[in-house]
């Protein structure tokens, strides 16, 4: 199922070690397609440019999805911080589309969402929409980033999936059922940060399983949140009383909203179609 993991590294040198770690984690814990994210970066004190970052990342990759017991696919979206400058977002979607044939999924909008002014990467994110690269962004994060100015500027973008998504407005939420968009949810994350009112049973969640649209429960800052996605499913379970039923029907729901190949999600619905949930 798919999994959402903010991946970061300024040290090149165990860029390698760390990024094998992080996917092996990640495979251990029954996932079995992961879309791994980080923000490209240059080390220039080591001499590393941004490409080969993204080079390093790539070949881990590259090199997990090749072994012969891995029962996990991966692909990697690259990230572009709310606090960049337009020059810098561009540089991030030249990257994404460069490296689109070797395993780059994607491009997401993330950072601080108090900072900076997303309308000004409108036009680079149109650029990757029209060369094909999928889109998710963080969305309503804070009520700080939930303007309708800023929302409708997203949306705008024709996201294939939004983040967070907690303060939304009825006509926006109504837009995102329109629009099919998915959903990406961090149940841990958004009680320990506090950045919902109240406990796990009040997660939004509960209003988004059953609105239309494919709901991927992710993860964001594992090792801050402790939290793995198996985890991720427990408190969904414990707290929505879902049943075996439900989950599969959650997971099989998020296959639409993946951003993989035909062969992938044709992979990932046979997998599901003979899981009998657990005993």
């Amino acid at each position: 199922m798919p999994e959402y993991f903010q991946f970061d590294c300024n040290n090149y040198s165990p860029a390698r070690y760390s990024t094998l770690s992080v996917l092996e984690s990640f495979r251990q814990d029954n996932v079995v397609h992961l879309e791994l994210r980080t923000t490209p970066r240059a080390i220039p004190d080591q001499g590393i440019t941004k490409t080969q970052y993204v080079e390093t990342i790539l070949a881990c990759i590259e090199e997990h999805n090749a072994r012969p017991l891995n029962t996990m696919h991966t692909g990697l979206i690259l990230s572009v911080d709310r606090r960049n400058s337009l020059l810098e977002a561009e540089e991030v979607v030249g990257l994404a589309l460069s490296f689109q044939s070797r395993g780059v999924v994607g491009i997401d909008l993330c950072g601080d969402p108090v900072k900076g002014d997303v309308r000004i990467f409108s036009g680079v994110f149109a650029k990757a929409k029209a060369a094909g690269m999928k889109i998710t962004v963080h969305f309503a994060e804070a009520a700080a980033s939930s303007t309708d100015t800023e929302l409708w500027t997203l949306l705008n973008w024709y996201p294939d999936r939004i983040g967070h998504v907690i303060h939304v407005k009825e006509e926006i939420r109504k837009r995102i059922v329109e629009q099919k968009i998915g959903v990406e949810l961090c149940i841990s994350c958004n009680v320990h940060a506090k950045m919902i009112t109240g406990s796990f049973q009040d997660h939004h969640f509960g209003r988004w399983r059953n609105s239309g649209v494919g709901v991927a429960l992710s993860t964001d800052d594992v090792g801050v949140f402790c939290s793995p996605l198996s985890e991720e499913y427990y408190l969904a379970i414990t707290h929505f009383n879902l049943s075996r039923e439900d989950v599969k029907e959650l997971c099989e729901g998020v296959v639409d909203i993946i951003f993989a190949s035909d062969e992938e999600k044709s992979r990932l619905r046979k997998l599901y179609a003979s899981w009998d949930g657990w005993k």
